[in-house]
């Protein structure tokens, strides 16, 4: 059998040279037809899978970090030098963040891109919010402590989404 309104082509060429007529294409059998369909779905659900996986696997990373930082509960700390520094969880996490967008951005399209990092502020407002539940005491240095903590995730997350993380601003405020 022939299929002329099947056009398949597997070379690497550009558009402009991938013009062939349908008159052109080899006959293809309707057995290689459905086995390539059912690869091609294949791969776009291992494809959609992995997608997934990032998008979960840092929203992990941000409950592994953070729901230590606020069960530690200890942010009646007195100003000095060493209170003046970010978290320690809170810059892995960071580091973590931005690792996972400098391995995505060169390989992802846009809107796959925004898909793994979309809503991170929102969660980690979240975490935060919740977690100060867990405080027993907050002294104006811990206060300021984890405002600085919390700008300074919502830097890195608005330098990779190019939009403001206003989930955030609202942390900082419950926080303050």
């Amino acid at each position: 059998k022939h299929y002329p309104d099947v056009s398949f082509s597997w070379s690497p060429a550009s558009p402009a040279q991938d013009v062939h007529s349908k008159a052109d294409l080899p006959p293809v059998s309707e057995q290689i037809l459905q086995t390539l369909t059912d690869l091609a779905r294949s791969f776009q659900e291992m494809a959609d899978s992995c997608l997934l996986v990032l998008h979960l696997e840092v929203r992990v990373h941000c409950f592994h970090y953070l729901i230590p930082l606020a069960k530690q509960g200890n942010y009646a700390i007195v100003a000095n030098v060493e209170s003046m520094d970010y978290d320690p969880l809170v810059v892995r996490l960071n580091k973590d963040i931005s690792a996972v967008e400098e391995a995505m951005n060169a390989s992802l399209q846009q809107h796959k891109f925004q898909y793994i990092f979309e809503g991170l502020g929102h969660l980690i407002s979240c975490i935060l919010i919740n977690g100060a539940q867990y405080f027993k005491r907050i002294s104006e240095s811990g206060i300021k402590k984890m405002c600085r903590n919390i700008f300074i995730l919502q830097q890195n997350l608005t330098n990779i989404t190019m939009s403001r993380e206003a989930d955030l601003d609202f942390a900082r405020w419950e926080e303050g």
